[in-house]
């Protein structure tokens, strides 16, 4: 399943990319929507040289948190604004 002539590599834990991967699907943005969650999987496997197993199990578990269910979404948004920031001094 791995894409060896990658050479990235997911160094985040598997949890963010999954919340990753299900942030890019309930928005609607590759193929308008269309694309199903075990095909957007598959390709972030293949690009990232990783192996997701069990990704609906942890949506449930991303979905239960207590605190953000957008923990790693709003990691990104943070690093994202901090950048502009910086850039812009």
């Amino acid at each position: 399943m791995k894409n060896t002539s990658s050479k990235l590599f997911w160094t985040g834990n598997k949890t963010e990319l999954i919340e990753l991967i299900y942030a890019l699907h309930s928005s609607g943005a590759i193929n308008s929507g269309t694309a199903d969650i075990k095909e957007l999987a598959s390709v972030f496997e293949q690009m990232f040289n990783i192996e997701l197993s069990n990704y609906y199990h942890t949506f449930i578990e991303i979905r239960a948190r207590k605190s953000s269910k957008t923990k790693f979404m709003d990691k990104l948004t943070d690093s994202l604004n901090r950048r502009f920031e910086d850039s812009d001094e």
